[in-house]
């Protein structure tokens, strides 16, 4: 009896140590397998690298990769340096890259009830990368120095390039969902600007009228908070 119950015991025990190296190496490939598909391709970086010094329409060669690229966001000193994609939800690129296929990573994108980057007021999402890339810099500007020493930016849409200026950093609980309420603050923007409680808030001068775009991704907190950073734009001439 009690070599079958020592038998049994042993049995559990190895199931037990299989099991946890199989959901060790399924976690260890499951990251990899996410950090891999938010990275950009080469392809893609050097068509960015010429698009922001070339005159003329500054998507045209992105949209040959995906026609629902409809911008490039950069914040200088940052790893943010992003295509931009529009859906006819906000559900496709969460789950899907830059290429429109399917990525773990997802994508940033604009969300789908802006037109595209043209509106007064746009909201910009993207995800907090364990690696750091995509939009998980923006959790950094809750540094006060940080925030202070990174400000400006560019913003390339389908209409021309942008400089950008950083306005302010917020964090949101998730159960705030006023400041995401595109109809609200379509054509107001200054009441968009308003509606936010920034834990740092720049010397950029915002006033009705102005165009903003609004970058959000998961804070630390991904359950309960949300980390903003409000960006002017000022047309290149």
């Amino acid at each position: 009896m009690m070599r079958l119950v020592e038998r049994v015991l042993g049995f559990v025990v190895g199931a037990v140590f299989l099991w946890l190296i199989f959901v060790g190496a399924y976690a260890f490939f499951d990251e990899r397998v996410v950090v891999a598909s938010s990275q950009l391709g080469q392809d893609i970086r050097e068509i960015a690298e010429a698009m922001k010094t070339e005159e003329g329409n500054p998507l045209d060669e992105l949209k040959e990769i995906n026609d629902e690229i409809i911008g490039w966001v950069t914040i200088d000193g940052t790893r943010i340096d992003q295509p931009i994609m529009q859906a006819r939800d906000n559900k496709k690129y969460l789950t899907r890259d830059y290429t429109g296929g399917f990525g773990n990573g997802g994508g940033a994108f604009v969300d789908y009830r802006n037109n595209g980057l043209e509106d007064e007021f746009s909201v910009v999402y993207g995800h907090r990368m364990r690696d750091g890339i995509m939009f998980s810099d923006i959790t950094l500007f809750s540094d006060k120095e940080y925030f202070e020493t990174h400000q400006t930016g560019t913003v390339y849409t389908e209409h021309g390039k942008y400089s950008a200026e950083v306005v302010g950093f917020a964090v949101l609980d998730v159960a705030t969902t006023e400041i995401y309420d595109i109809e609200r603050f379509r054509g107001d923007s200054f009441a968009a600007y308003r509606a936010i409680s920034f834990v740092y808030e720049s010397e950029v001068e915002v006033g009705p009228g102005d165009k903003l775009v609004l970058l959000s991704t998961c804070d630390r907190d991904a359950r309960a908070k949300r980390d903003i950073l409000l960006l002017k734009l000022s047309r290149y001439s």
